[in-house]
């Protein structure tokens, strides 16, 4: 039997509920022996691990990695640590006889990734396809914006339509970090559905949440607080 770890317990719920969406950010396309071409996302380390290594510090928690023999098997051992001392381990197998160097990495690339995930129970969200595309569209808009590489606007005879335009600034939505903060106030600290949150932007005319105007974030989560406490 495992020993107790109430302190790490503590911890890992406060840090749980700080922890943002994780969007995938990688699809890989496989072929299957019957010859169907299988579609999947995942998000790679350098996705997971700024999402969550700040905050399982603040709370005195940190991820490790090591290899090791269990039993007699080739294993990589990751371990959920506590600065008590307290610890959660899980156990990722590893091939015992390998001619590639690299197809071991590949595997324990792998094994850190989905054993990660598994200590901390953190599932990767797979974006919408318009919210995604839409994200990055507004990237590359702000790297172009920074090079000094983004058109200005075109200058046309006072007083037409162009010319009454040029000044005008569409209004500015959030920004990807705000919808994940978003995401994880609805999904971990009111529980609520993405249906539920659809039914909340749609009280605002909006679609997804990379169409929320900056001027109405606010409004937005408490309007998901007010639709939570209804139930």
């Amino acid at each position: 039997m495992s020993e107790p770890t109430p302190q790490l317990n503590a911890a890992l719920a406060k840090a749980k509920a700080e922890i943002p969406v994780i969007l995938a950010n990688r699809t890989v396309k496989i072929l299957a022996k019957t010859g169907r071409e299988i579609n999947f996302t995942y998000a790679e380390l350098e996705e997971i691990l700024p999402a969550i290594t700040p905050i399982l510090s603040q709370h005195g928690m940190a991820i490790a990695h090591q290899m090791g023999f269990v039993e007699g098997k080739y294993c990589l051992i990751s371990s959920l640590r506590h600065e008590s001392g307290e610890q959660l381990e899980s156990l990722f197998l590893l091939p015992s006889d390998f001619n590639d160097p690299k197809d071991l990495a590949a595997k324990i690339s792998y094994g850190r990734r989905y054993s990660t995930l598994c200590l901390l129970d953190v599932t990767i969200v797979e974006p919408d396809s318009q919210d995604w595309e839409e994200t990055k569209r507004k990237i590359a808009k702000e790297i172009k914006t920074e090079a000094g590489l983004a058109q200005k606007p075109r200058k046309d005879k006072e007083g037409s339509i162009l010319h009454d335009m040029s000044g005008v600034n569409p209004a500015q939505t959030i920004t990807e970090p705000q919808a994940k903060r978003l995401w994880a106030i609805a999904r971990n600290e009111l529980k609520l559905s993405d249906g539920d949150v659809r039914s909340v932007l749609a009280g605002f005319n909006l679609e997804k949440t990379s169409d929320i105007p900056t001027n109405k974030y606010d409004s937005v989560i408490q309007s998901m607080k007010d639709f939570a406490g209804n139930f």
